[in-house]
C-alpha cells in the first residue's frame, strides 16, 4: 500500500501501539477500591480487617467464582451480573490463585495511598470511607463503575456474614488450598518485626 501525503504505513501505526492493563495503573486500582468501600458503607457492611478487604475486592471483579449454587437467589445474582456486563466464561477464572496473589501483594500500598489522601479512614472496626472519599466514588460515573457496584454489593452480601474461619474455607474452596499455603508463606517470609518490638493486638485478631 502506498502511503498518502506522507502518512505512516498501517505495520508502523501498529509498532507504536502499546497495550494498557488496568491492573498497572494505580489511579485504576485506587478508585476501585473506593467504590468497594462506598458500597460497603452504602449497604451497612464492615470491612473489619486488611484480608478481608483483599477478599472483597478480588472477588467483587471476579463475582461469579463465589456463585457455586442454583438457588433462586443464586439465579438472580447471576442474571443481575450479566445484566451488568460481567461474563461467566472468562479467561483470568482460570488463573484465579495466581492472580490474587498478585493484587494481595499490592493492597496494603493502594490502601496507605488511600489513607494518606484522606479517602479512607481506620476506625476501631477496620476500614472506612471518609466523607471526601464518597464524594469522589459518587463522581466517578461509567459503565465499568456502574457494573462493579452491581457486583460489590452481591459481594459483600454474601461473604460479610461469614465468619473468619468459614470466608477461609469458602476461599480456599475457590482458589485451592495450594494458592492460600503460598500467599500465607509470602506473607511471612516478607514480615519484618523489629528487636524486642511485637504487635499489641497480636491475639484476637480477625483475619
Amino acid at each position: 500500500m502506498t502511503p498518502v501525503n506522507g502518512a505512516p504505513e498501517p505495520l508502523e501505526i501498529w509498532t507504536e501501539v502499546t497495550s494498557f492493563s488496568p491492573e498497572e495503573s494505580t489511579t485504576f486500582r485506587l478508585a476501585r477500591m473506593l467504590l468497594l468501600l462506598a458500597v460497603a458503607k452504602s449497604s451497612g457492611r464492615k470491612v473489619p480487617s486488611l484480608d478481608r478487604l483483599g477478599y472483597y475486592e478480588f472477588f467483587a471483579d471476579n463475582p461469579f467464582i463465589v456463585i457455586e449454587d442454583n438457588k433462586a437467589r443464586d439465579a438472580a445474582d447471576r442474571a443481575s451480573l450479566e445484566i451488568a456486563g460481567f461474563t461467566r466464561v472468562q479467561l483470568a477464572y482460570a488463573s484465579s490463585g495466581p492472580r490474587f496473589m498478585s493484587r494481595r501483594r499490592r493492597l496494603q500500598h493502594d490502601l496507605a495511598q488511600l489513607i494518606a489522601f484522606g479517602l479512607v479512614e481506620l476506625t476501631g472496626d477496620g476500614y472506612d470511607i471518609s466523607d471526601a472519599g464518597i464524594a469522589l466514588a459518587d463522581d466517578l460515573n461509567s459503565v465499568y463503575a456502574d457494573a462493579y457496584r452491581t457486583s460489590a454489593e452481591i459481594v459483600l452480601r454474601r461473604l460479610a456474614s461469614k465468619s473468619n474461619l468459614g470466608l477461609e474455607r469458602s476461599v480456599e474452596g475457590w482458589l485451592g488450598h495450594s494458592w492460600l499455603l503460598v500467599d500465607l508463606l509470602d506473607d511471612v517470609n516478607d514480615a519484618v518485626v523489629p528487636p524486642g518490638e511485637w504487635p499489641e493486638h497480636a491475639e484476637g485478631d480477625q483475619q
